[in-house]
């Protein structure tokens, strides 16, 4: 059994990224306190790394305005979660990784597949570890956009996969997780 756990330490003060709170969720109002919490790998009870990372949904408008009570619900809840490392990655840049078997704010389930099923039966979105790479920009935004996943820079990301591999982690492999909140 793997002794290698992913824990997020976020800070209270993620919730609040509206630089104006008077005016609606945009690209242009949702990046305060952006990228304040942490993604930290542990093995046992020895930190192996941290790395800088947006878990707040702050995505949370237009096609990603899915949450149910809060603009920001899509956001993983605090508490337990596994990974499932190395998943497909679609249209993601590098290697990522795929968040299940956890609720978010809304208390909605996010199964196996890193997706949650609706009450008509379909799934809908996907919570994962990515970078905040653009092929548009060619390089990482200055902002960490959030719709319920873990975002680092792509250094970050990097970095964290070679740990990963180091420890022979192959696709489809599961590490626990878990999501604390602290008081930043």
């Amino acid at each position: 059994m793997s002794t290698i756990k992913i824990v997020i330490e976020r800070a209270k003060s993620s919730y609040d990224f509206r630089a104006d709170p008077a005016r609606p969720d945009g690209f242009d109002n949702n990046y305060k306190n952006n990228s304040k919490d942490w993604l930290v790998l542990c093995d046992g009870g020895t930190e192996l790394a941290r790395f800088r990372c947006q878990s707040v949904a702050n995505y949370c408008f237009g096609a990603n305005a899915t949450a149910d009570t809060v603009a920001h619900g899509d956001t993983v809840a605090p508490g337990e979660f596994e990974l499932r490392l190395f998943v497909e990655p679609r249209n993601f840049h590098g290697e990522i990784h795929a968040i299940t078997r956890t609720r978010d704010l809304d208390g909605q389930w996010i199964g196996r597949d890193a997706m949650q099923t609706t009450a008509g039966g379909y799934q809908n979105g996907r919570w994962l570890v990515h970078d905040r790479w653009s092929a548009a920009q060619g390089g990482d935004t200055a902002y960490a956009w959030s719709a319920g996943c873990f975002i680092l820079s792509s250094d970050d990301l990097a970095a964290l996969n070679t740990l990963l591999h180091a420890y022979k982690f192959s696709p489809g492999d599961i590490v626990s997780g878990e999501v604390v909140e602290i008081d930043l």
